[in-house]
């Protein structure tokens, strides 16, 4: 029994007497421990491992401006998309469009003391480009500039330059000081629209006072009452001669000549400044209203050969319902033709020749009246 424990023994004595073999035994046992214990930990947290949850940060204060400045341009843009109702139609030739007639019906105005006067006919749904000019038509002018024409500005005479409030001011006093000198400053304080038409005549029929807002895009922030619409330009006359202007509207249709007044007509007590006919109103104009006033008869004005002349022509509606004018043109010394009750049927005062569509427009009144009279655009 000694023999075999002292067998048994032999190799731990060997051991022992081999300290760097004990060493390396020893640091083996323990990493190889130190695995067994790591590998085990790693196993059982990645069975255990809990399913991630993201939560997602409020935005923080700074951003808050962004979002106002987001807000106030989408309240800016559909402000400008619901403003913008007009249709336009680009054509490369326009007056070789055929328009169809509209029938406006009469509707009362709620935002007037007065009722409107008269009936609207029927009347071209639009008035021709000219020489292939970009833009669309309306009744009150082009979009968009043409050969000749002379240049619309609106003014709403209820809101001032801002649209906050009423401009201090009377409508007489305003265009008292208008005629002076026919100058756009005058309507400095009152709202001016943005967008101008071109426009080569005035003969404009009888319709409801809101298709003029509307022609100027402003109907969504404009009423159809207390407006006028300025255009100012150049004319000439290519033979010359001695001229005078012949006209009606309700309510107002002012033409100044080298800055000066020439023709008032309309409702007279719409009417600012001065002047004043000196033949009384004889002859009906167009047979569209009882309540449209008899033509008034301007001053004489002499027109240079080829020379170019400002012209001012003022319109306007002033306590709202219907809105029309009428403009002729008549010169000294030419023998007209004219009617049973002695009117001389005079010729409708254009800048360029009219289009089949203005043709179709002017004639449907049946008011007798030339279409073939001189051209006065300065081209």
């Amino acid at each position: 029994m000694i023999a075999s424990a002292t067998a048994n023994a032999t190799p731990l004595r060997r051991l022992l007497k081999r300290p760097l073999l004990l060493i390396l035994c020893i640091s083996l046992l323990l990493h190889l421990l130190v695995g067994l214990l790591f590998g085990s930990w790693k196993i059982f947290s990645i069975l255990t491992k809990d399913e991630a949850v993201f939560e997602v940060a409020t935005p923080p204060e700074s951003i808050q401006p962004k979002q106002r400045e987001y807000k106030l341009k989408t309240m800016r843009a559909q402000r400008s998309t619901a403003m913008a109702t007009q249709i336009p139609i680009t054509v490369d030739l326009p007056n070789n469009i055929d328009l169809p007639s509209i029938e406006v019906p009469k509707t009362p105005n709620a935002q007037s003391a007065i009722k409107a006067r008269g009936d609207a006919n029927k009347f071209g749904s639009g008035l021709g480009n000219g020489n292939g000019g970009s833009g669309f038509a309306t009744l009150f002018g082009n979009t968009a500039p043409l050969t000749g024409a002379v240049v619309g500005t609106f003014i709403d005479l209820k809101q001032n330059r801002y649209r906050e409030s009423a401009p201090n001011v009377d409508w007489l006093e305003l265009g008292k000081d208008f005629v002076r000198n026919f100058k756009l400053r005058a309507f400095r304080k009152c709202f001016n629209a943005d967008q101008k038409l071109f426009a080569t005549h005035f003969y404009i029929p009888l319709m409801e006072a809101k298709e003029a807002i509307r022609a100027y895009g402003v109907e969504n922030i404009v009423e159809p009452s207390k407006w006028v619409a300025a255009y100012e330009g150049k004319f000439r006359s290519q033979s010359g001669g001695t001229y005078r202007f012949v006209g009606t509207a309700d309510d107002v249709l002012i033409v100044g000549v080298d800055g000066e007044t020439v023709l008032a007509a309309g409702f007279t007590e719409s009417i600012p400044g001065k002047w004043e006919p000196k033949e009384d109103p004889v002859h009906s104009g167009p047979p569209v209203s009882e309540y449209l006033p008899k033509l008034t008869v301007g001053d004489w004005f002499d027109l240079p050969a080829g020379e170019p002349v400002d012209l001012n022509v003022l319109i306007g509606e002033i306590p709202g319902g219907e809105f029309g004018c009428y403009l002729f043109i008549e010169k000294r010394g030419v023998q007209y033709e004219r009617t049973a009750d002695g009117r001389p049927i005079l010729p409708v005062f254009k800048l360029k020749e009219f289009s089949r569509a203005e043709r179709q427009t002017i004639e449907q009144d049946g008011y007798p009246k030339r279409l073939d009279g001189e051209i006065f655009g300065y081209f």
